[in-house]
């Protein structure tokens, strides 16, 4: 799909109220909104990797949490940030869980506040089923529904809550989020994720929310993943917000693209094409004339082309503890083995 620019970002959102909610992806998919509101780039991985311990990125504020309570990054961690420049009023607000004391609080000052977000974007799920022991799926199952029937309760009946499901992870995830004492199982949550995802987009449509599936517009994208094999790099997040953006401009019934701003500078780049083209091969047919090339063949190479363009895989293969891998899969239906290898199969491509 064709990014979103600046001044169409800004266009869609001005004088709307938008609201974050979830994980450190989410926190970049927030930090990469708020920036292109202000420039025309992405990220910088400096403030792509950058969570509570700064009190201002990408020009917003620390609000709570983070550095003022010297919280390490477990399940009692909390981040509250803001973004407010003229016409736009932007936050964000760190989860670990879809419902915990940090969700009753945000939900209750929802509630108070006579301005109500425009949009809520939320998602809370590896968290839910990485950090909460055994009865994690459980728990998340019965959770969420409570959180979208308390956040549709406490904003406005014209509030848009979007919900996206979990990203992708790798086959060998070693984010901070995921325990060491459960290593080998981190493989077989990226099948987990599908049946999660699924459940909580249903759910969410249910309820009355749009969903954004982005565990489906990532799935065949392990080029945009970090090394960590669960957090996605600068240009992953600017298709992230591109897809947002999209969105909600349809529930808004507000053009995505300026298109009138873009068929003027198609039809400059089309003269130019045009007029290079022109010129290319009024040099090739001088040249074979002259005889300076009889072939009329480039020397286009595929194979370099290929070296340069398509990029390696960064994930290396862990093939410690065998008896508790081949007891999982052991305990797998036969679906989950057959989409294994399929996402084994993706990821290798």
């Amino acid at each position: 799909m064709e990014q979103i620019r600046l001044r169409d970002l800004r266009r869609i959102f001005q004088n709307k109220y938008v609201v974050s909610m979830g994980d450190s992806n989410m926190r970049s998919i927030y930090k990469d909104f708020i920036l292109l509101l202000q420039e025309e780039k992405e990220l910088s991985d400096a403030d792509r990797k950058a969570g509570g311990n700064k009190e201002s990125i990408c020009g917003d504020t620390l609000l709570e949490g983070g550095v003022y309570k010297s919280l390490a990054s477990g399940i009692e961690y909390e981040e509250k940030r803001i973004f407010l420049a003229n016409i736009f009023l932007v936050k964000f607000i760190f989860l670990t869980r879809c419902l915990n004391d940090v969700v009753t609080r945000t939900f209750d000052e929802f509630q108070r506040d006579t301005e109500k977000p425009d949009l809520v974007v939320i998602n809370s799920t590896l968290w839910d089923i990485s950090r909460y022991g055994a009865n994690g799926e459980a728990d998340f199952k019965r959770n969420l529904p409570i959180c979208f029937d308390e956040l549709r309760a406490a904003t406005s009946p014209t509030t848009i809550i979007l919900w996206l499901t979990a990203l992708p992870i790798s086959a060998e995830p070693s984010a901070a989020v995921f325990d060491e004492k459960y290593r080998p199982e981190n493989k077989y949550w990226r099948t987990q994720f599908l049946h999660i995802n699924a459940y909580s987009a249903e759910l969410a449509k249910k309820k009355n929310c749009e969903v954004l599936d982005v565990h489906y517009l990532f799935r065949q994208h392990p080029d945009l993943r970090d090394t960590d094999g669960c957090h996605w790099n600068s240009h992953g997040h600017r298709l992230i917000t591109s897809f947002i953006a999209q969105t909600v401009s349809l529930i808004w019934h507000v053009p995505y693209l300026d298109r009138t701003v873009i068929e003027h500078k198609e039809r400059e780049l089309h003269g130019i094409c045009h007029r290079k083209i022109t010129e290319e091969n009024e040099s090739s047919a001088a040249m074979i004339l002259t005889g300076e090339n009889t072939d009329g063949i480039s020397d286009f190479n595929l194979n370099v082309y290929l070296a340069d363009h398509i990029p390696e895989k960064n994930e290396n293969r862990n093939e410690q503890f065998p008896e508790r891998v081949g007891a999982i899969i052991e305990q797998m239906s036969e679906t989950d083995r057959r989409i294994l290898n399929l996402m084994d199969y993706y990821e290798k491509l």
